[in-house]
């Protein structure tokens, strides 16, 4: 059986990356608990500092990048999609439409 806590032992760099893709994709493994752990190894001196924010920037960018990529490739099709349209109605979409096309994605703000 494949338990993620020994895992982070014993690769933590590579597990606390390998944790942020799997929970930016979408798989119970929520980022801010990934941070968390992150600055709990940091305060045990299990991890350093710097190759730590390395590894956790990285992580988060990859799976930002990632979804970015997938939504601008595929989003159209979702979007116009007959069980989408029942999630959102046609008029709610219009409106988000409209604020994205004024206000941008702010993308970046993530980052600032």
């Amino acid at each position: 059986m494949f338990e993620s806590v020994s895992f982070v032992n014993h690769f933590p760099y590579l597990g606390i990356f390998l944790l942020l893709i799997l929970g930016g994709i979408g798989l119970p493994f929520p980022e801010d608990a990934t941070l968390l752990l992150g600055g709990f190894l940091m305060a045990h001196y299990v991890i350093k500092p710097l190759p730590a924010f390395l590894v956790v920037y990285s992580g988060l960018l990859i799976t930002d990048f990632s979804l970015y990529l997938v939504g601008k490739k595929y989003g159209r099709r979702i979007v116009e999609h007959k069980r989408f349209h029942k999630i959102i109605l046609p008029n709610r979409l219009s409106k988000l439409e409209k604020k994205f096309s004024k206000w941008g994605s702010f993308f970046f703000g993530r980052h600032i």
